[in-house]
This record gives structure tokens, C-alpha cells and sequence, in this order.
């Protein structure tokens, strides 16, 4: 039986099209596989010392106002609201005043946010056991850093990295890796704000300089720890990889079969 060349090349670029579509969908679904992650909410605390990062000890972008009296001293409640007692947590000499609409006097204090990282940083956790804080390299700059954050009217954890296990809560299965963490401490407006560092303890009110470069924090309290765990490939099935298999087993049974009709 004579067959047209026409017709060959034709099953070959089907062919060829269609292994391809199915080995593009196959790495495009590990792709997408590979960059799931879960992340796993708890709370923690910090301990270890926190400085400006000698690469770039400056203000961060961030204003903080905080509302005080007429003589700049801001105070915490550690009562309750229909008991309160209020204690003077800080006194500023930068006061500044405006008018509210309705004639009455605001005043207020404003802060720049400081960045900091650490060196010797300590991570615990109710999820996390087994490891501790890996160093990292900070802004490309600084090896060693355990982690980095940004002291603002509330702590932040930006970035770091423990190498452990962790244990989601939720459904009790267990990880063990690396996993990069972040979180954030209490407010100042909170009772137990003054348990993780804020402006008021860099006395960056604007527009002094931050007096105090360095400090020590002592199981320092995050509200909110958040895990981001790497979802391992081999736990789940992967649909587009199989998929695409059984289309280039599908069209070899299908040339088999043509190659038996021609001869």
C-alpha cells in the first residue's frame, strides 16, 4: 500500500504537538505542585539581641503617630476600661498639636520605624521543636543574621528561617525541614505591649535619631507566628504529570496500530 509523504509528516507533527503539550503540562503541573505551601499560625517568642543593621541603620518608611497628652507623654492602660490605670510609658520633647474639626486640640507624637536584625536570635514556639534559627544572609550584606524585622508601633518579624519540625495544630501532621517563618508582636496600645520592643524603646520620635542602637529581648511575645511549610511532592498526586503520560502511551498504540494497518 502506497502512503502519501504528506500524510507521515502530518502524524508526525500531531504526534510531536501533542507529546509536547503533554510534557508541558506534565512540568508545568510539578511547577505549580513545587510552589504550594501551607502555612501554619501559632504564636512564639523572641529572644536574643536586636540592632541596626550596620549596612543601613536608618529609618525605615514607616510614620507611627501616636496620640499623647499636652505635655507629649503617652500612657498605657493596664486596667481595664471601666477601671482603667493608666502609667506613663514615655515622654517625648518633639510634641506637635493640630485642630480637629471640631475645635478641639489632638495632640500626638510621630516615630520612624526602625529596622533591625540580630545575630544570635532564639525562636520558640508550640509548633515548632527539635531545631533552631538558620543564619542567613541579610540584604546580600550581613552573614550570620538569624533574623530581621522592623520595630514600628508593634514588632515585626520579617524574615527568618528554622530548621526543625513543625507540627500543624490542625490536623497533627508533622515536618521536618526548613521553614521560613515571620510574625508580629503586640501593639503598644495593648496592656502587654511593652513585652516585645516598639518606637518608645529606640526613642525615634521625629525629628531626633534614635538613641538607643542595640538592645536585649527576653522571650519577647509574638502574637502571631506564621509557618510557611513547603508542600513535599511525593505526599500528594500529581494529575497533570500522569495525565500526560498516559496521552504519549495513548497515541504510541495508536502509531502501533497504524503502523499494522500499513504493513
Amino acid at each position: 500500500m502506497k502512503v502519501s509523504s504528506s500524510g507521515i509528516k502530518l502524524g508526525c507533527a500531531i504526534v510531536s504537538s501533542t507529546c509536547l503539550a503533554a510534557m508541558t503540562i506534565a512540568l508545568s503541573g510539578a511547577s505549580a505542585i513545587a510552589a504550594q505551601f501551607i502555612t501554619i499560625q501559632s504564636t512564639g517568642t523572641l529572644s536574643g539581641t536586636i540592632e541596626l543593621p550596620r549596612n543601613n541603620p536608618n529609618f525605615n518608611q514607616s510614620t507611627t503617630r501616636i496620640d499623647t497628652d499636652d505635655t507629649g507623654t503617652y500612657y498605657r492602660n493596664l486596667g481595664t476600661n471601666n477601671n482603667p490605670i493608666y502609667v506613663p510609658v514615655y515622654e517625648s520633647d518633639y510634641l506637635k498639636v493640630e485642630t480637629r474639626s471640631d475645635g478641639s486640640l489632638h495632640y500626638f507624637v510621630d516615630f520612624k520605624g526602625i529596622p533591625i536584625v540580630s545575630f544570635d536570635g532564639v525562636l520558640t514556639s508550640p509548633v515548632l521543636s527539635g531545631g533552631q534559627l538558620t543564619a542567613f544572609l541579610y540584604q546580600g550584606q550581613l552573614p550570620g543574621t538569624t533574623f530581621q524585622g522592623v520595630v514600628q508601633d508593634e514588632f515585626n518579624l520579617t524574615k527568618a528561617f528554622y530548621t526543625g519540625t513543625v507540627i500543624d495544630p490542625d490536623t497533627g501532621k508533622q515536618y521536618q525541614g526548613t521553614f521560613e517563618v515571620s510574625g508580629y508582636g503586640v501593639r503598644y496600645s495593648d496592656r502587654n505591649g511593652s513585652s516585645t520592643p516598639t518606637v518608645f524603646d529606640f526613642q525615634s520620635d521625629i525629628p531626633g535619631l534614635p538613641s538607643v542602637t542595640s538592645l536585649t529581648i527576653t522571650n519577647a511575645t509574638l502574637a502571631s507566628l506564621r509557618i510557611k511549610v513547603p508542600i513535599d511532592e511525593t505526599s500528594i498526586p500529581e494529575p497533570a504529570s500522569i495525565l500526560g503520560t498516559l496521552m504519549v502511551a495513548g497515541f504510541g498504540i495508536v502509531l502501533k496500530a497504524k503502523k499494522r494497518q500499513l504493513s
